[in-house]
């Protein structure tokens, strides 16, 4: 909980409220840096799925991919639009031209797209994942049907060696 400094009624003693409920701010702020460490971690998590599908630990059947690439794909797309549309955002809002407005304007510049944990620089990290992610998926149903071709090609020489093998053709 926030340190809540105060005046008692009198005017007289300060104290310290230990539990004193956040503000909006601060509730707001929190937010933000949870989305961006939960953004963290699953950038951390794409990035394992990366290494894991490169070292070949990790395959997907065709099927199974295709549901995630059109999921990532459509999650991706909607990420794109609304960085767009953030992005579009970023500009001075006009709110008057005395100090007030000027200050209110420019915070909310700040927020959509001035600041590390901003909404443009979180979305455009989520977005960039989201891609990673794609690559990762289609990168891992790749090697499931190369291993698949490797399979069938070896099934088919096992298949002709036995065939020859039973019926004595050396020609087959």
């Amino acid at each position: 909980m926030p340190t809540h400094l105060g005046i008692d009624t009198e005017g007289t003693t300060v104290y310290v409220d230990e539990n004193a409920a956040p503000t909006h701010q601060q509730r707001g702020m929190r937010r933000l840096d949870q989305a961006a460490t939960t953004l963290g971690e699953r950038m951390a998590d794409v990035a394992a799925l990366n290494s894991a599908v490169r070292s070949g630990d990790v395959v997907l059947e065709p099927e199974a991919g295709d549901k995630l690439v059109t999921t990532l794909r459509r999650q991706a797309d909607a990420a794109a639009d609304w960085l767009q549309r953030l992005r579009g955002m970023s500009r001075p809002v006009p709110l008057g031209s005395n100090w007030v407005g000027e200050a209110m304007s420019g915070k909310f510049q700040g927020r959509a797209a001035g600041e590390d944990v901003s909404f443009t620089s979180v979305l455009d990290q989520y977005h960039r994942m989201l891609l990673q992610a794609l690559d990762a998926v289609r990168e891992a149903m790749r090697r499931y049907q190369e291993t698949e071709d490797g399979n069938e090609t070896l099934m088919r020489r096992l298949d002709s060696r036995l065939y020859q093998g039973v019926t004595g053709d050396q020609n087959g």
